[in-house]
Formats: structure tokens, sequence, C-alpha cells
């Protein structure tokens, strides 16, 4: 069932009729997500269910999944990340309400009537799924970028004492 999805939604109203929305959204529309991306190619499948829990929540569940275009932080080259966000906003009028909410919810905090943009809510999970400091899983540098000088240390035989204490009894036996 992948329609076009609406560019505002009214978040509220989907909960009470239980709607699901599924389709595409182009990265490019993300502007606050590309500024950490290398481009804006790509799109993210989104999937959204409102509705309403048991004791009268409001609530979206959605799962956004993309690839985006990173640089690793250890080798500065580009690399591909999945990203795949599965969330559940509860969705609440002000920030006294969250103390009440269930703890498999997130607050999702809408405080006035106006449509929501679609694209920023995603937007905001798929920013808060970015690595703080994105890198290649595998060793993406040579082996010898990781040496800190040389490879083998000499030891030298030392006679003093190693406890500052040990002076102290030398001292103690002079006596």
């Amino acid at each position: 069932m992948h329609q076009k999805l609406p560019k505002e939604i009214d978040p509220f109203r989907l909960a009470q009729n239980g709607l699901l929305l599924e389709g595409k959204l182009p990265l490019a529309r993300m502007a606050r997500l590309t500024k950490s991306l290398q481009n804006t190619d790509g799109m993210v499948n989104v999937k959204m269910a409102f509705d309403i829990d048991e004791v009268g929540t409001p609530y979206m569940r959605g799962e956004f999944n993309t690839s985006v275009s990173v640089i690793c932080e250890r080798c500065m080259k580009i690399m591909v990340l999945e990203l795949n966000v599965d969330c559940s906003l509860a969705m609440v009028i002000s920030e006294r309400k969250i103390e009440g909410l269930a703890e498999q919810y997130d607050p999702w905090i809408i405080e006035n009537n106006d449509p929501v943009l679609l694209s920023a809510v995603i937007e905001d999970e798929l920013i808060l799924s970015l690595p703080l400091v994105p890198r290649h899983a595998e060793a993406c540098l040579p082996k010898e970028a990781w040496s800190v000088g040389d490879d083998e240390v000499e030891l030298k035989d030392i006679d003093k004492p190693v406890s500052p204490f040990a002076v102290l009894s030398g001292l103690k036996i002079k006596q």
C-alpha cells in the first residue's frame, strides 16, 4: 500500500482514525540531515502507523530505512551507512504530560493545532540515529598508521628501588 506521502499531517486526527502511511521521501527534502551527509541522493522508505493505545494516548510507530553517505572519521573517505530507525512516539500537547507516558514511548510535543511537516518528523528521527563519530566497522587504515613509535622498547635494569618508601626503610636500617 504505497501511496504518495502528504507534505503536512494532522497527527491527532491520523491517530483517531488509526491510519497507516507508507511511501518514499527524498533525502533532498531534509536540509538539516543533508548537512551531515556527502550527497543528497536517495530515498527514505517510510512506514508510519498512527493509533491510540488502551489508556488513551495517541501515538505513532515509525519505521524509516535509508542509505546515506558520510565521511569516516578514521580514514576520511566516503562510506555508506544504513539507517534503520524504529520509533514509538506518543503525541502530547505540553511538556507537563511527558511524565505520565509509558516507558515504550518517546515524547512528541505538539503544542498547537497547526499541521506538522511530515519530513521534519522523519528527519528528526534520522538525525538522532546518526553516529556521533562515523567510522567503518572494519579496520580502514593501513597497519603502519596504528604504530605510535618504535616497535621495540629496551628495558634497562634499574638498581634504584621501585617504591619511594623503600628509600625510607633503607634510612631506618642505617641508624
